[in-house]
């Protein structure tokens, strides 16, 4: 059990208690629960199951060599570009960022991929953002932010040269 998931626990916990204490009606709540639930499951099945196949696709020397140690300061610019064009929600991009670091991807590779994925998502930008908020919008944030993924990464490095940090290590 991690910590996230303690924490998690004890907030639903207090929530439950502070419902209970309030004399809360439990039927939307309840109703709400079966609903996402019902939403949600399948679709966090699937897609463990598609990031199973994708961390057996990638060629992990590939990965050693483009996004590695070895591949220096070239490693940033890559991982922004990866990230950018990864089309899938958190549990397949962390899934995908967990393989990279079994492959022996660094740290400021992992994070520009991350914060690449988190700023840029092209399937974010093609559903939502350029029908909900229009080209010029699109624009204005890619010139705003386009810089966030290559200084994290930097960043990382410069901490990585300055002071020991740990690495990436995915659960087994």
């Amino acid at each position: 059990m991690n910590a996230g998931f303690v924490v998690l626990l004890a907030l639903l916990l207090g929530l439950l208690g502070l419902a209970l204490r309030r004399g809360e009606d439990f039927g939307p709540v309840t109703q709400r629960f079966i609903e996402q639930f019902a939403m949600l499951v399948p679709r966090m099945l699937c897609a463990l199951v598609a990031a199973g196949f994708i961390a057996q696709l990638i060629p992990k020397e590939a990965i050693a060599r483009l996004l590695g140690e070895d591949a220096g300061i070239l490693a940033i610019p890559i991982a922004a570009v990866t990230g950018l064009l990864v089309p899938a929600g958190p549990v397949i991009a962390f899934a995908i960022a967990a393989v990279f670091a079994k492959s022996g991807a660094s740290t400021p590779a992992l994070v520009t991929f991350v914060t690449s994925w988190s700023i840029f998502a092209a399937h974010r930008i093609l559903i939502y953002e350029i029908p909900l908020l229009g080209p010029s919008f699109l624009r204005l944030r890619i010139v705003s932010a386009a810089a966030v993924p290559f200084l994290a990464g930097l960043l990382a490095m410069l901490a990585g040269m300055i002071t020991s940090y740990g690495v990436a290590v995915p659960l087994q």
